[in-house]
């Protein structure tokens, strides 16, 4: 986390994102070493150095000139301008694609889970996570662009229909996430919406917390207590695993 502004990005940054990407890697412990990744979008670039870091071999992709500058301070991994609606890649290409907080920004979402189902081989393994159920919605969904909450009816749906046979589709983040997102990250929102951090001494003042890995191990910690309550249908959001009909 160090070198990071919780204060400015705290969507992708701090206790929350930490546990967020946890939950993929444990859906990522089945893939084979030396295997050929797509992360779709790319973001910060932190996934794909931890998978390129595990052994694999990892493209990103991202629309944004800007995000694909701001990955390559965090990774080597090679990174490509592209629309995960329209993939510059050949068919059967990649072994596993990863999304993480894609799906909800893009307007054919449709588009997007038949472009990874084209450039998946046979069996390979899809990875998603998205923010789940509109009963949630906040400013927070205003202020990151999200266009679309899922269900898990919604997700598994979504990705059945372009090929993909489901493992598993859990919600995750309640109810300790969720209560972090309207007593903490929703006022914090609220705030940078009005003003810049630089101008702010309360938003610099958490930016400065979010250096603090011990802070965002131990928040984190008592986040990873909501998976005593995976039964239940409540979340802030939903990791999928898939694989590619063969």
């Amino acid at each position: 986390m160090a070198g990071t502004w919780w204060g400015t990005q705290t969507e992708m940054f701090g206790p929350r994102n930490a546990h967020r990407v946890g939950l993929m890697f444990r859906e990522l412990r089945e893939l084979s070493p030396n295997s050929l990744v797509l992360e779709a979008a790319v973001g910060l670039g932190d996934v794909a150095e931890r998978l390129r870091r595990g052994g694999h071999r990892v493209i990103g992709a991202d629309l944004s000139l800007d995000v694909l500058l701001g990955a390559r301070t965090r990774s080597s991994a090679p990174l490509v301008l592209a629309d995960v609606t329209r993939l510059p890649f050949r068919d059967a290409a990649f072994d596993c694609v990863t999304s993480a907080e894609t799906l909800e920004h893009v307007p054919d979402d449709g588009a997007a889970a038949g472009e990874f189902a084209r450039v998946l081989k046979n069996g390979g393994a899809l990875i998603v996570t998205v923010p789940a159920l509109e009963a949630l919605r906040t400013f927070s969904d205003t202020y990151y662009e999200h266009l679309r909450r899922y269900t898990r009816a919604q997700l598994v749906r979504l990705v059945a229909s372009r090929g993909f046979v489901v493992k598993r589709a859990d919600y995750w983040g309640f109810p300790f996430v969720v209560a972090y997102d309207y007593l903490f990250m929703l006022p914090l929102n609220l705030r940078r919406a009005r003003r810049p951090v630089q101008s702010d001494a309360g938003l610099r003042a958490v930016a400065t917390a979010g250096r603090m890995r011990g802070l965002v191990r131990a928040v984190a910690g008592l986040f990873a207590t909501d998976q005593w309550f995976r039964w239940l249908p409540i979340g802030v959001g939903l990791v999928l695993t898939a694989r590619k009909k063969t």
